[in-house]
């Protein structure tokens, strides 16, 4: 798998988690809406499926953050690997153009 559609798949995955992160926490509002409503039994369990909600909520923070430091960390390593390439390159390419000029000269 080349490095371009590692990004692309890793971008894929952060904004998935982002909609699910935007969904329970639409959700949570509601759910402490309605617990600060109710009373007694209801209200007990609403709380109980907040705390539940409020899990996962922290579970897919963490999964992101999870996903954007493997990104990071894969970003970084191309990059050093694309700047060490690039020198390689240009370090050719002088070469190449002194050894020209010097056998055009002869």
């Amino acid at each position: 798998m080349n490095a371009r559609l590692r990004v692309q798949v890793a971008k894929g995955m952060l904004r998935e988690y982002e909609g699910r992160l935007k969904q329970l926490e639409g959700r949570l509002t509601v759910m402490r809406g309605r617990a600060q409503q109710t009373t007694g039994r209801a209200r007990l369990r609403l709380v109980r499926a907040e705390r539940r909600l409020r899990g996962r909520l922290d579970a897919s923070v963490k999964r992101m953050e999870a996903a954007t430091k493997a990104l990071k960390s894969r970003l970084e390593s191309m990059l050093r690997d694309t700047r060490a390439f690039e020198r390689g390159v240009r370090a050719g390419i002088r070469t190449g153009a002194k050894t020209f000029r010097r056998l055009g000269r002869r």
